[in-house]
């Protein structure tokens, strides 16, 4: 996307740093790009429930957008010196849409909620906005994730063939579910707004606006449900005196470099060798941005030297997770001789069992060299078979010219004695 805007780690989740006019202005681009885009909208009982589930937390993370619906996650944001621009609530962003696709002609498709809170839903987004199109409804029965009927809901959805889909699961739920079905939805906006519905259509009311402003709407829907979120909101809290402390006490006590910081790169083979020098904020973290977009534009792989890094916030950490979002399917992205307060960071962060590490470069070097081996070796023929049944192969050359300018920029290299040669534990 063109849209560009930095992201803000609190306890391992990114939250991207938008505005409500940002978050639609990148919302309208994603619809523009088409496939498809998954967009979070998280609170504090996300974080609690992303440090209990990694596979929750990978979702989170792997998120076109994670924007902060609640006060209390702002409030964080400020306390670690990376503040949030303002919160963006799921009950908001769905009003603001529907204005939007009024005037765009955009399709949206409501998914989840009971049937009748979906009609009201429905219903009432019609009466302000008369020109919103809304392609299609489902309401499926309730049931656990793995017993649900995913085909009929993917027709459903097919067949509408909307521009949006809100899903109103309920977290995780919602995020589960879209996760899943990333590769057949054909969706450029995927949604999971929770009981966004519910408060659309009339069945639960919102607090009124002064109260919104102070940030303290969460109590007043405390206040509406004591029964159902009273026990919840108090296990957030007590999550968030747990972890918060820690994670603010290892972001402060970092040692500062008091020279102006840089970024250097180095290409070893298919490598980009990526070192960060002094303090990762400000105009070093734009250029390790603009790094590390290059390097995964080209395909390559990436070792972060981190030997020299005196200091990461918030918003380092989330430039780390959006980039190993990108580079995971691959695998060859590595964190190396980090010192122990940044170790610190990652583990009071709830990321230290998110990126790969090491304690040396030249052992992450090695790594990705054995990494381009082994995709090598997936894709060799069966040459005794060739032999004997004089068939042809279709090699991919694109595949043997990079491993052929990996062994050639190795052995010219004066660093080719980090890379033990691909080939040696192959035998030939």
């Amino acid at each position: 996307m063109n849209v560009c805007c930095e992201t803000v780690a609190i306890l391992g989740v990114p939250f991207h740093n938008v505005t409500m006019d940002e978050t639609l202005a990148l919302i309208e681009e994603q619809i523009r790009e088409g496939g498809f885009h998954q967009v979070a909208t998280a609170n504090v009982d996300f974080l609690k429930n992303a440090m209990r589930d990694k596979k929750l937390q990978s979702i989170l993370c792997s998120c076109d957008m994670v924007v902060p619906d609640g006060m209390p996650v702002v409030w964080m944001s400020r306390l670690m010196g990376a503040p949030l621009k303002e919160r963006v609530s799921g009950i908001d962003l769905v009003e603001r849409l529907a204005e939007l696709s009024a005037k765009r002609g955009y399709g949206i498709f409501l998914l989840g909620a009971s049937e009748n809170r979906s009609r009201l839903a429905a219903r009432m987004l019609r009466q302000r906005h008369p020109n919103l199109r809304i392609v299609g409804r489902y309401s499926p029965e309730q049931r656990p994730l793995d017993d649900m009927d995913h085909e009929e809901i993917l027709h459903r959805i097919e067949e509408a063939r909307p521009d949006i889909l809100l899903v109103a699961f309920g977290n995780p739920k919602q995020e589960q579910w879209l996760a899943m079905h990333r590769d057949r939805l054909k969706v450029p906006v995927c949604i999971g707004v929770g009981g966004t519905l519910d408060f659309l259509s009339g069945t639960v009311s919102r607090a009124p606006s002064w109260v919104q402003r102070m940030g303290f709407e969460w109590f007043y829907r405390m206040l509406q449900e004591p029964q159902r979120l009273a026990a919840r909101y108090a296990i957030d809290a007590l999550c968030l005196i747990r972890h918060i402390p820690a994670y603010l006490a290892a972001i402060l006590t970092q040692p500062k470099h008091p020279a102006q910081s840089s970024v250097e790169v180095r290409q070893i083979g298919n490598t980009k060798l990526i070192s960060m020098i002094g303090n990762l904020t400000g105009a070093a973290l734009d250029e390790f941005n603009a790094y590390s977009r290059d390097a995964c534009a080209e395909g390559m792989n990436i070792v972060l030297d981190m030997s020299k890094t005196c200091y990461m916030g918030p918003e380092s950490l989330g430039s780390l997770i959006q980039l190993e979002s990108r580079m995971r399917q691959r695998e060859n992205l590595w964190l190396a001789e980090l010192p122990s307060h940044l170790s610190r960071i990652l583990r009071t962060g709830r990321l230290h069992n998110y990126f790969m590490t090491t304690t040396m470069v030249s052992d992450a070097l090695y790594r990705t060299a054995k990494a381009e081996q082994r995709l090598l070796t997936s894709f060799a023929p069966d040459w005794e078979q060739i032999q004997q049944n004089n068939v042809y192969v279709d090699v991919r050359v694109e595949l043997l010219q990079g491993i052929c300018r990996q062994i050639i920029a190795v052995n010219e290299t004066e660093d080719s004695a980090l890379v033990p040669d691909v080939f040696a534990s192959a035998g030939t």
